[in-house]
């Protein structure tokens, strides 16, 4: 029997993956189709739509090629160091566009760090 661990990688990296397509049309769609704001706001879905995609097909083949070696604890415990270090950089990241908006008051830019607080 296959250990749980490696099934919920394989479904986090599927939705990560659709996810990150959502966000690069929504990101793509906003980008092209609006005023400054929603310009500055696209590019941000799309940029972090691009990272989301990159990530999830990078943790998939790891995740494949780690499948036949690494043990399933060992493997869950390196998943919640991986969650963890992507929160503290999540926390920066929502840092670093309210430290825009507040900084930046043009409608680019104001959208522009609201991109980058929501990180869709």
């Amino acid at each position: 029997m296959q250990n749980p661990i490696w099934q919920f990688e394989l479904d986090l990296t599927k939705r990560l993956l659709i996810w990150s397509i959502l966000s690069l049309l929504a990101g793509l769609y906003f980008w092209f189709a609006t005023n400054e704001f929603g310009r500055g706001f696209g590019i941000q879905l799309a940029a972090w739509g691009l990272v989301d995609a990159a990530i999830a097909i990078i943790g998939a083949r790891t995740a494949a090629r780690r499948k036949s070696t690494a043990d399933p604890k060992k493997e869950a415990l390196f998943i919640r160091k991986v969650f963890w270090i992507n929160f503290g950089l999540d926390l920066i990241y929502i840092l670093g566009g309210v430290w825009v908006i507040q900084t930046y008051s043009e409608s680019f830019w104001q959208g522009t760090g609201w991109g980058i607080v929501l990180q869709l």
